[in-house]
């Protein structure tokens, strides 16, 4: 009767979660502290789609989060993805009341808002300078930040939420660097 019982581990915050999904987020995270000089806490950017799916699968993001992470986290989003939710009106009142909760990093477009998703493009820039992890259910924004080495992307799938694991192009540049450092 044992083989069938899942195992879980017990969180800081005395909750459960599965072993192999702990194991899986601190392997990312280590990979991204190591590789990336990510530091905590981490800075968590937020954009309208996520909140929806949170919603949806009735999620309380601050607290899930932190239980997801078992660190300090900062969770953030930008006046451009407020503006946007805001725009769609009533159908999204409840994501926009969510995000509203979380406080707001300055984006630099203000006067002219984008795109959450073009918002977001810009601020990780290049290289991701300011070590920000994505979270967004929008698959067009997922697809360009996977291509761009340093840029963690989290999602929700059903009520559980996930970290990417690293991409192709993250790994090719950790062998890069790993090169770089045995011949030096």
């Amino acid at each position: 009767k044992q083989w069938y019982q899942r195992r879980v581990a017990i969180t800081a915050g005395g909750d459960q979660m599965k072993v192999k999904r702990l194991k899986h987020t601190k392997r990312v995270l280590a990979f991204y502290k190591q590789n990336f000089s990510f530091k905590e806490p981490f800075q968590i950017l937020v954009d309208g789609t996520f909140c929806f799916a949170a919603l949806r699968g009735k999620i309380d993001l601050l607290d899930q989060i932190k239980k997801y992470f078992n660190s300090d986290i900062k969770i953030i989003t930008t006046h451009c993805a407020l503006r946007e939710l805001y725009q769609l009106g009533p159908a999204m009142s409840g994501s926009h009341k969510i995000l509203k909760k979380f406080p707001r990093h300055k984006c630099g477009h203000e006067n002219a808002a984008l795109e959450a998703a073009e918002c977001f493009k810009v601020m990780i820039g290049e290289g991701n300078t300011n070590h920000y992890i994505i979270a967004t259910q929008d698959e067009g924004t997922q697809q360009y930040l996977r291509s761009i080495p340093g840029v963690p992307v989290m999602y929700i799938s059903g009520s559980t939420l996930y970290l990417e694991s690293p991409s192709y192009q993250k790994r090719k540049k950790y062998r890069l660097r790993l090169c770089v450092d045995t011949t030096a």
